[in-house]
């Protein structure tokens, strides 16, 4: 098999990538990270021959790293070239496979060889279906659903280290004005453990307060369906789990005021226990629940974080 070049913007996001390939065999490995992963030790633990490295990665220029990445293509041939499913590198990707006249396939949840020829999985007609798609010709260049792989152990080793410096935010015909970080809090919904979610339910956005409370009694993260952040703004995007947004897999979540369309499901399908809290007994996410609550939110939520409370009162 031809090498595989990896991208990623942390080390999760390559030792995810790391076990997808893993499932084709690939044996020569590279990857284009940030430069400050360079000194993790558990680099040398991937298999890898050679490691490119960009200076603050995750500011780079969407046209810039695009360039990048067609330019390494051109340079090593990997066959397939690899990227999380999140929207910077779909851009990217999409920038490069235009520039390398190569096929893009994007959100892939499998892949595999069949035949010796190379066959992706990835959700069709909004996640209620897999269609699995087979390669005609290589590179490729697949962005990856993030779902919590991790690659089987292997011994330590050496690779090549090439620093690729700073992309200038100049290049290409797009300036960047401005960089602003957005506030984070909490750990990322990806490693949540249990997962309070949000949908058009809540009436007002100064209820999500009620939320809010319940996650912290819970010790959980916070999350959104999509027009809680992309129509209504009262979260930000990367609170929001479905389709076009994170796929998750916690231990438990708990989706309040959310009517479960498949677009939202797909997202979420992983997770262990599913608790759905909506007064619309036929609203589609009670099919999907382990425990379906028909209730109000209005009166439900209240009431269970009055319980809590006193919960944690008396083992206080």
């Amino acid at each position: 098999m031809r090498p595989v070049l990896m991208v990623a913007g942390d080390l999760d996001e390559l030792l995810e990538l790391r076990a997808f390939i893993d499932l084709v065999g690939a044996s020569d490995a590279k990857a284009l990270i940030p430069e400050n992963l360079l000194n993790d030790g558990r680099l040398s633990t991937l298999g890898l021959s050679r490691v490119y490295s960009i200076e603050a990665l995750d500011e780079a220029p969407a046209e810039a790293l695009s360039t990048t990445v067609a330019e390494l293509v051109r340079r090593d041939g990997p066959g397939i070239v690899v990227a999380p499913s999140k929207k910077i590198f779909r851009e990217v990707f999409a920038r490069a496979a235009q520039n390398l006249s190569a096929p893009c396939v994007t959100d892939c949840v499998g892949i595999s060889l069949v035949d010796d020829r190379l066959v992706v999985d990835r959700p069709f007609l909004g996640g209620g279906y897999i269609e699995r798609l087979a390669v005609r010709r290589l590179p490729v260049l697949l962005t990856v659903q993030m779902q919590g792989r991790r690659p089987s152990a292997r011994k330590e080793e050496g690779f090549e280290a090439v620093r690729l410096g700073r992309l200038s935010v100049e290049e290409g015909t797009l300036r960047r004005v401005s960089v602003e970080r957005s506030a984070r809090g909490g750990s990322e919904l990806g490693k949540a453990r249990v997962v309070v979610s949000v949908g058009r339910g809540f009436k007002r956005r100064e209820d999500l307060k009620l939320a809010e409370e319940l996650a912290q009694l819970l010790e959980a993260e916070l999350a959104c369906s999509r027009p809680i952040a992309s129509d209504l703004g009262w979260m930000p995007e990367e609170k929001h789990v479905g389709l076009s947004g994170k796929w998750i897999s916690p231990q438990l979540y708990i989706a309040l005021g959310i009517s479960g369309q498949v677009q939202h499901m797909v997202g979420v399908r992983n997770s262990r226990v599913i608790v759905a809290v909506n007064n619309d007994a036929s609203a589609p996410i009670h099919k999907e629940a382990d425990y379906s609550i028909p209730l109000d939110l209005y009166k439900f939520v209240p009431a269970l974080i009055q319980v809590l409370r006193e919960r944690r009162s008396r083992a206080g």
